[in-house]
C-alpha cells in the first residue's frame, strides 16, 4: 500500500472539493470508506485462508520430516553400535 503523507490527503481533499462540490463530496468520501473497509476485510479474510491451506500444506511435509529424521536417527544409532 502506498505511503500518503499529509500533503497529499490535503491535495486529493482540495481537489475533490473543487470537482465534486461541498454538498456531493461527504457523500464520496463515505464511499471511498466503506469500500476501504470491504477492501480490508477481504484482504483479511484472503490472508486467512491461505494460512489455512499453507497449514494443510505443511502439516504432512512436517510429518515425513520427522519420519526421515527419526529413521536417520535409527541408522546412525545402528550403525554405530555394530562399530562398538
Amino acid at each position: 500500500m502506498p505511503d500518503i503523507g499529509m500533503v497529499e490527503l490535503i491535495l486529493i481533499g482540495l481537489v475533490g472539493f473543487l470537482v465534486l462540490g461541498p454538498e456531493r463530496l461527504p457523500v464520496f468520501l463515505g464511499q471511498i470508506g466503506k469500500f476501504m473497509r470491504q477492501g480490508r476485510a477481504w484482504m483479511t479474510s484472503l490472508k486467512m485462508q491461505l494460512d489455512q491451506e499453507r497449514q494443510h500444506i505443511s502439516q504432512p511435509v512436517q510429518e515425513i520430516k520427522e519420519e526421515v529424521e527419526t529413521s536417520i536417527k535409527d541408522v546412525v544409532n545402528d550403525v554405530t553400535g555394530e562399530k562398538k
